[in-house]
């Protein structure tokens, strides 16, 4: 990882024409990278437990009523736990 010199943001790779350039996304100054270097963009995102969401899938054939269904959506969105055991 390098960083900018004039503002201190991590330099980005980017291709201009045939080369390729480390670019801060703040300031804009290029900087050129050695021929031997390779760089690569990875991101990884971690969530805290508070951002994480349930997904919920109903099969076709389940025998639950819309009106079942709108229920549990309603109980979903206020957070209440709908899990029901059966």
């Amino acid at each position: 990882m390098q960083f900018c010199d004039n503002c201190g943001k991590l330099l980005l790779p980017k291709k201009k024409g045939k080369k390729k350039v480390l670019v801060c996304a703040k300031c804009g100054n290029e900087y050129e990278i050695d021929s031997k270097e390779t760089y690569e963009v990875e991101q990884e995102v971690t969530h805290k437990t508070s951002e994480l969401g349930e997904v919920i899938t109903i099969d076709e054939d389940s025998e639950m009523s819309e009106e079942e269904i709108e229920a549990r959506r309603e109980r979903f969105i206020e957070g209440i736990d709908f899990f029901e055991t059966e």
